[in-house]
C-alpha cells in the first residue's frame, strides 16, 4: 500500500471536493492531518482515510473495541473501474489484518452504492448511526480479521 504524500494533498482534496454530495464534511486541514499521521492511502486514484482506535469508541449503537481500524472515507477517482475494490481489499489485507483489529466504518443508509460495495467486499452490518439531529440515518459495518 502506498501512503499519501504531503505533496498530493491538493489532488486528494480535489477528489473529495468533486463529490460534495457524498463528502460535504471533508476538509483539507483534516486530510492534511491524516496524511501527516500516515492514515491516508493513495493508490490507483483511490483514497482511503482511516485511524486505529486507541480506546473503545461508541459509533451509533455499536461499541468499537480499541485496536480496531475505522475507515473514515474512501473515494475512487475513477468510480466503477474496479480500482476501488482492489485497493479496498489490499487495504484490508495489508493494513487491517496486520493491525490485529477488525475493520469498521459508518455510511449513510441512503448511499446504496457504497453499502452494496461494502457488502460485496465481505463487510456485515452490525449497527446503526444517525447524524444531523437524527435526520440522516446510517449503518455501521464490520469486517472481522479471521
Amino acid at each position: 500500500m502506498r501512503l499519501a504524500k504531503p505533496s498530493e494533498l491538493k489532488t486528494i482534496y480535489s477528489l473529495f471536493a468533486s463529490r460534495r454530495d457524498v463528502f460535504p464534511h471533508v476538509r483539507q486541514d483534516n486530510l492534511k492531518r491524516r496524511i501527516e499521521a500516515n492514515e491516508c492511502i493513495f493508490e490507483e486514484g483511490v483514497v482511503i482515510t482511516f485511524q486505529q482506535y486507541r480506546k473503545r469508541t461508541r459509533v451509533g449503537n455499536t461499541n468499537i473495541p480499541s485496536g480496531a481500524i475505522m475507515l473514515h472515507q474512501i473515494i475512487n477517482g475513477n468510480q466503477f473501474s474496479g480500482a476501488g475494490g482492489r485497493v479496498f481489499d489490499q487495504f484490508f489485507d495489508e493494513v487491517v489484518v496486520l493491525s490485529g483489529g477488525d475493520l469498521y466504518l459508518s455510511v449513510r443508509a441512503a448511499n446504496t452504492v457504497a453499502c452494496q460495495f461494502y457488502e460485496r467486499h465481505g463487510m456485515k452490518r452490525v449497527g446503526t448511526v444517525a447524524w444531523s439531529g437524527a435526520t440522516i440515518r446510517g449503518h455501521v459495518f464490520r469486517k472481522a480479521v479471521k
